[in-house]
C-alpha cells in the first residue's frame, strides 16, 4: 500500500466530512421529527459503502471528522436519549446537520460541479 502524500491525505479527509454531511443531512430529510439525527455506530455503518471506494481510510475517520465538525459548528451533538420506533430502540448521544454546515455543504458541491 502505498504512503499518500499530505496533500492527498488532506483531500481524503475533506472528501470523508463532506460525506459524513451528506449522510447527516439525508438523514434529516428522511427521519421523523421528533428523534432527529444518527449515531456514531449508524454513520460508521452508512458510511462502509464511501470506505470501500476510499481504501486506506479507517472508520475511525468518521470520530475524527464528526469532532472536527463539532468544533466549527457545522454539526450538533443531541445527548437526550429518546426511543425511535422505526429503529426499535432508544437513541443515545446522536449527530445532526447545523444550517451552517448545510451551506457549507452546498458550497463545497457547487464549487466541485457536482450540483448546480
Amino acid at each position: 500500500m502505498r504512503v499518500l502524500s499530505a496533500e492527498e491525505a488532506s483531500y481524503r479527509f475533506h472528501e470523508t466530512l463532506l460525506e459524513v454531511l451528506k449522510r447527516l443531512n439525508q438523514a434529516e430529510e428522511e427521519r421523523a421529527p421528533p428523534v432527529q439525527g444518527m449515531e456514531l455506530v449508524e454513520l460508521e455503518r452508512i458510511m462502509r459503502t464511501f470506505w470501500t471506494m476510499h481504501p486506506g481510510d479507517e472508520e475511525e475517520t468518521a470520530e475524527t471528522a464528526l469532532r472536527l465538525l463539532l468544533e466549527n459548528g457545522l454539526v450538533r451533538e443531541r445527548d437526550d436519549p429518546q426511543y425511535a420506533w422505526d429503529r426499535k430502540r432508544t437513541l443515545g448521544t446522536r449527530y445532526t446537520i447545523t444550517t451552517l454546515g448545510k451551506s457549507y455543504l452546498v458550497r463545497q458541491l457547487e464549487e466541485t460541479e457536482r450540483i448546480r
